[in-house]
C-alpha cells in the first residue's frame, strides 16, 4: 500500500502509482473531467508552485515526478 501527504496535508492512499494518481484527481475540489486533463493541469500547478517539471506520459510517470519534486512526502 502506497501511502502519501498532499502539500495540504491530506494522507491519500492507494495500492498502485496509477491508484494514487487517480485518487488525487478524485481530491480535487472541481476535477478536471478526465485523468489526462488533470495531469496536464497539475504539471502547470507543480511548474507555477516549485518550477518542477512534471511528465504527463502516463499516470505513474506523472506521480513519480510529484514525488521527486517533494510534491507528495511519503507517509510511514
Amino acid at each position: 500500500m502506497l501511502r502519501y501527504k498532499t502539500p495540504d496535508g491530506k494522507a491519500l492512499e492507494a495500492d498502485s502509482l496509477r491508484g494514487l494518481a487517480e485518487a488525487l484527481w478524485r481530491e480535487m475540489k472541481f476535477p478536471e473531467p478526465s485523468l489526462e486533463e488533470w495531469m496536464q493541469g497539475s504539471a502547470r500547478r507543480a511548474k507555477n508552485w516549485n518550477g518542477a517539471i512534471v511528465r504527463t506520459s502516463s499516470p505513474e510517470d506523472h506521480v513519480r515526478d510529484l514525488i521527486e519534486a517533494g510534491i507528495l512526502t511519503p507517509l510511514d
